[in-house]
């Protein structure tokens, strides 16, 4: 997978040799079942219409940049994402860096330059999908602003248990401690990568504080192991076996009541 950061500075270059593909939008924090929908979806009518497989997204977070001190509780850093759309089969992976200069192009301006510009044949997304300055852009009006030519499909809403899987809901209920929820929005265990020596890394969020059993992979290896989470940020590892690498990656099992 080609991953191709886009900012002011490239975006030119990047317009004059556009690659013709299927492009997903949206967020795509955590890469939940909700957002390989989305992916598939794209899958398709990249596959119906021989294009390549593109998603596009943005970083950082927009409130970051626009509310002064906003900190974002990231699911998962940009490494991790690209590991899960690569496995998903996208070819392209376009990061857009959000800048205040960026939140204030219009909506049909948006998906010139930054989904059509790139090549963008057809256009999937999300029924909630949000564009241009002040998400005054929609699912429902992307069609009002690309050619008639280029193809959008609107995937529909994904529920479990009567509620939008999402990556709000995913933060919810990692601080309500519910992992196996969790896991049946997500399609696995959640997952965060610690390094020996530091400690979380970043962009990381963590199930709230309490003691967990979690299932360690370092090496190749994988191993169960206790959890201590002590804050936001910091956690304590209680394990009895040979020691591992130095960036080790954690499955949340369950909480252990004291």
């Amino acid at each position: 997978m080609k991953v191709i950061y886009v900012n002011e500075a490239n975006l030119r270059a990047l317009q004059a040799e556009p690659q013709d593909a299927a492009m997903a939008l949206g967020n795509f924090d955590g890469v939940h079942l909700g957002h390989q929908k989305v992916v598939e979806t794209a899958k398709k009518q990249a596959l119906k219409h021989k294009l390549l497989l593109a998603v596009l997204s943005f970083f950082p977070h927009p409130k970051s940049v626009l509310i002064p001190g906003f900190e974002v509780a990231y699911l998962e850093p940009i490494e991790q994402k690209i590991e899960k759309l690569e496995r998903l089969g996208v070819d392209i992976f376009y990061i857009v860096e959000f800048t205040k200069e960026l939140a204030k192009i219009e909506a049909d301006e948006f998906l010139q330059q930054y989904v059509i510009g790139l090549g963008a044949k057809e256009i999937i997304c999300g029924f909630d999908y949000t564009y241009g300055a002040k998400a005054s852009g929609r699912a429902e009006t992307i069609q009002q602003h690309v050619p008639a030519h280029i193809g959008v499909t609107v995937v529909d809403e994904l529920k479990w248990q009567g509620q939008k899987i999402s990556s709000t809901l995913i933060r919810k209920y990692l601080s309500e401690c519910r992992l196996q929820e969790i896991r049946s929005l997500l399609g696995d265990y959640y997952k965060t990568k610690y390094c020996c020596k530091n400690g979380i890394l970043p962009n990381y969020s963590l199930p709230n504080i309490g003691k967990y059993k979690i299932l360690i992979e370092g090496d190749g290896v994988f191993s169960e192991a206790i959890a201590m989470v002590k804050s936001k940020k910091k956690i304590l590892l209680q394990y009895d076996y040979p020691a591992f690498g130095s960036v080790l990656t954690i499955k949340w099992l369950e909480r252990i009541e004291n």
